[in-house]
């Protein structure tokens, strides 16, 4: 099951808001549903997939787009 819209921007934020409005966006979808998260490259997208992952949600980076990385969550609990 995929339901994926617009990406969501996450590129304004800092450490730790990027994780905390990823968090906050996941929860707002169903099981198994399906997001996109544009967050910055570096440090930004190592933070966030490993926070997701020990929240327990599959996620996985999809591009890279100059200095952007889209990640796709799937929601697990």
């Amino acid at each position: 099951m995929s339901d994926l819209s617009s990406p969501i921007d996450l590129t304004l934020y800092g450490c730790p808001m990027h994780y905390l409005k990823a968090r906050e966006a996941i929860k707002k979808i169903a099981l198994e549903q399906e997001i996109e998260l544009l967050v910055n490259q570096g440090e930004a997208v190592t933070e966030v997939l490993k926070s997701l992952r020990l929240d327990g949600q599959h996620c996985e980076m999809t591009a890279e787009d100059g200095l952007t990385t889209t990640i796709r969550v799937r929601r697990q609990k």
